[in-house]
């Protein structure tokens, strides 16, 4: 599978940190669930630690570099590689921006889910954006 990240996603792990309040909050979100898929799952900096995790992610590099405890699956949004309603949840965070169609990969976290789906986005061209700190 081709994709962009597979060229800029060298050394990303190098440059985020975590903030521990966003991960308070994806966890709050996601609520009680005991499965999670991680769509577009990077480093995996943002999974809850108390469930079982699946890390779909379009590019090998980035697989490569994933520090989550989860099993990794290569694939894309708009093409979830997991049956229907096999997961409690499905979360994305700052991956939207990166998706071919979100409508598309919207319906696929919500075909997949039992629970819930939980995204955390954000505008790229924003100024003052903070993760940019």
């Amino acid at each position: 599978m081709n994709d962009w990240y597979d060229e800029i996603g060298k050394g990303y792990i190098n440059l985020l940190v975590p903030d521990t309040r966003i991960a308070k909050l994806v966890r709050t979100a996601l609520g009680d669930v005991e499965s999670v898929a991680n769509i577009g799952a990077g480093a995996g900096n943002y999974e809850p630690e108390d469930c079982e995790v699946i890390a779909i992610e379009p590019s090998s590099v980035m697989l490569g570099q994933y520090q989550g405890k989860g099993a990794r699956l290569q694939g894309t949004a708009e093409t979830l590689p997991l049956a229907t309603g096999s997961v409690d949840a499905t979360m994305g965070i700052l991956t939207l921006h990166h998706w071919k169609n979100w409508r598309q990969g919207i319906d696929e976290m919500l075909r997949v889910s039992r629970k819930a789906a939980m995204l955390l986005t954000h505008t790229p061209d924003l100024f003052d954006f903070w993760l940019l700190d």
